[in-house]
């Protein structure tokens, strides 16, 4: 049974991104998400894709210098969590056995959208017209699943207020 490693980002906080974990349960270029790569949803900084679960280090590289970097003890895995903040993303990793891998991508604003068109401010018939019926369904949260990765939508009201791609890891 796959168990699921969820990375939540909380506020950002005076530069610092502040992160906690639990078991289971557009740049200037354009941007997109969803394709299917590896069997999962992705996200494309400019000509960057970024797979769940790929090896972080060659996508940070990719990506260049992040505008702000945390990390702390994974409570997770052995080894060191990671935090990139990206102008209108942030890209979290997790580590084993001395290698970083991605965890997930969150939306931080509306400059960065899903290659259906989908971003902050969205509508919620635009994301099920974009993407179809979600895996699970609350008032305020829409769950796609595709491959080894998960697409979370929250919702406040009629309208996505978050957006995170993340791995599910085994």
């Amino acid at each position: 049974m796959k168990r699921k490693i969820v990375l939540l980002t909380a506020a950002m906080t005076m530069g610092l991104a502040l992160t906690a974990c639990g078991g289971s349960g557009d740049s200037e270029g354009g941007s997109g998400s969803g394709q299917e790569s590896g069997g999962g949803y992705t996200f494309t900084s400019g000509s960057t894709v970024i797979e769940m679960n790929a090896d972080a280090s060659a996508v940070v590289e990719e990506l260049g210098d992040a505008d702000e970097y945390f990390e702390s003890e994974s409570c997770a895995f052995e080894g060191l969590d990671k935090v990139y903040t990206y102008p209108g993303f942030t890209l979290n990793t997790y580590p084993v056995d001395d290698k970083d891998y991605v965890l997930s991508v969150v939306f931080r604003d509306d400059t960065v959208s899903t290659e259906e068109g989908i971003s902050i401010g969205s509508t919620k018939d635009e994301v099920t017209e974009a993407y179809g019926e979600p895996a699970s369904e609350s008032a305020t949260e829409l769950v796609y699943e595709k491959g080894d990765s998960e697409m979370t939508i929250g919702l406040d009201g009629d309208s996505v207020s978050t957006l995170e791609i993340s791995a599910v890891t085994e």
